[in-house]
């Protein structure tokens, strides 16, 4: 099944991209196999038995966090059910509640069994089919829990996964003197995941996420399993059925936007945990196996992403990009009219062999995608193709927000110019570019200015974002 894809998946790219960005796909795919081995490494006994003796003292003092996590059903293979089922009840963290919300045109005797069996399983079999969104909404109309959880069908958890979430969780009630779960900062958390391949039984592709990124997610629903959100907000904002087959980044983005466009401090709403803790399981009809099987949700993403725009007021143009499920905002006439969150957004440096050398730095001053070639997307997340917030960006690559100009020349000691604009126009695009007033300044002293600069833009509470689509090429 995997090389049978493999060969489809290529197919379909050649015939929406062209020949040479197809060849490029499949030169990086198949570097990626060669360098990327992955091996799921579970949680031992050991430390597992120890959280759920944490688990019992937590629930001796009454001091635990209720989940529900809530699976719609519909016409699920016996197999996967049980398979599903049975990762909850494993959980070490036992203050849970799985809803079971069934759109089956027959009850599935499976899940009523389970139901039957233990109080914590709650089953309803629903009067109708009304899509993947709506019936999710009658499970969470159901939940009691004081976060919720959303779990697939045909997907299970690792047992320590409410385990790592409870602890996000207590400790940011202990940090904010909190006693009430339901009035903890915290309103989304996620997870790394990994992927499931049915057909021989292992685990592969890890998703190793970043922190929450605004502009990540607004390029693409990098957040996806394991989800977890607060009750409150869950139940008002709801998933929408005009959205199904995106629906979960429709709701994530709402979510997300409003702890960012709206509200201070989204790193003490938003949080990752940096640990698999889902497995999405592949197999022939899965999105997972096979993405281009439910094409319609990535028509309902671009979707979801347009009405976002329009929702705070930002003009902008949403492009899809080579890769399905991935996309790109234009925003007009440029990112510093439609966001005041953003205080300067920057491109990529390519050297004269066509590999990065200089645009998105972490705060250790890092270079990130360091030396990857041309054409290369960074990976099956295709990251390094996105648009995303960074610590620092390349001031020979730069746009600034036109009152932070007299910071950018102070730093750099050099006349602003929109370098940015130029590289993303094409104007610099295929030239060598040696006659701006940076030219003379060695690699370090440029990656010591472009950080002072981006640690300017947090000081004063603005985002700083890494547009690979403009490129300067450099000696």
């Amino acid at each position: 099944m995997g090389i049978i894809n493999a060969v489809r998946k290529t197919i379909a790219y050649q015939k929406r991209n062209g020949t040479r960005a197809a060849f490029f796909a499949a030169l990086e795919r198949v570097s990626d196999k060669i360098k990327n081995k992955y091996e799921f490494v579970p949680c031992n006994e050991a430390a597992l038995n120890e959280q759920r003796e944490e688990y019992k003292l937590l629930a001796k003092a009454g001091n635990c966090a209720m989940f529900s996590i809530v699976v719609p059903l519909f016409n699920t293979p016996e197999k996967y059910l049980k398979e599903m089922i049975e990762s909850v009840i494993n959980q070490t963290y036992g203050d849970w509640e799985l809803i079971l919300a069934d759109a089956s045109p027959k009850p599935l005797d499976l899940a009523r069994e389970y139901g039957e069996k233990d109080p914590r399983i709650k089953y309803y079999h629903l009067d109708k089919n009304a899509g993947i969104s709506e019936n999710t909404n009658k499970g969470i109309e159901k939940a009691t829990g004081d976060y919720i959880g959303l779990l697939d069908h045909d997907d299970f958890l690792t047992p320590d996964a409410l385990y790592e979430v409870s602890r996000v969780i207590r400790k940011s009630m202990k940090q904010n003197k909190l006693s009430v779960y339901r009035s903890c900062p915290v309103r989304l958390i996620y997870s790394d995941e990994d992927k499931y391949d049915d057909s021989k039984g292992k685990y592969v592709e890890p998703h190793i996420k970043p922190a929450f990124n605004m502009d990540l997610l607004l390029s693409n629903n990098y957040i996806c399993h394991f989800t977890v959100m607060r009750a409150d907000v869950i139940r008002r904002l709801k998933l929408r059925g005009d959205y199904d087959g995106a629906q979960d980044f429709d709701l994530f983005l709402r979510a997300c936007a409003e702890a960012t466009l709206e509200m201070p401090a989204a790193s003490g709403q938003i949080a990752h945990i940096g640990k698999i803790l889902y497995h999405w399981r592949c197999h022939s009809a899965s999105t997972a196996a096979n993405p281009a099987s439910k094409t319609y949700a990535y028509e309902a993403g671009k979707k979801a992403l347009l009405d976002l725009c329009n929702r705070y007021r930002i003009k902008s143009e949403v492009e899809p990009l080579p890769h399905l499920g991935f996309y790109r905002i234009n925003y007009v006439p440029n990112i510093f009219s439609c966001r005041s969150d953003v205080g300067c957004v920057g491109g990529k440096i390519l050297n004269k062999k066509g590999r990065i050398a200089g645009g998105a730095y972490t705060k250790d001053k890092s270079l990130m995608y360091a030396g990857l070639p041309e054409g290369y997307s960074g990976g099956l997340q295709h990251r390094a193709s996105l648009q995303q917030d960074c610590y620092a960006v390349d001031v020979r690559c730069i746009a600034v927000r036109e009152d932070l100009i007299p910071v950018y020349e102070q730093i750099t000691g050099v006349k602003y110019e929109n370098s940015y604009i130029c590289a993303l126009d094409g104007t610099l695009d295929g030239k060598v570019s040696t006659g701006d007033g940076l030219s003379s300044f060695t690699p370090d002293a440029i990656v010591e200015m472009s950080i002072r600069f981006g640690e300017e833009m947090k000081r004063r509470g603005l985002r700083v974002v890494w547009d690979p689509k403009a490129v300067k090429r450099v000696k």
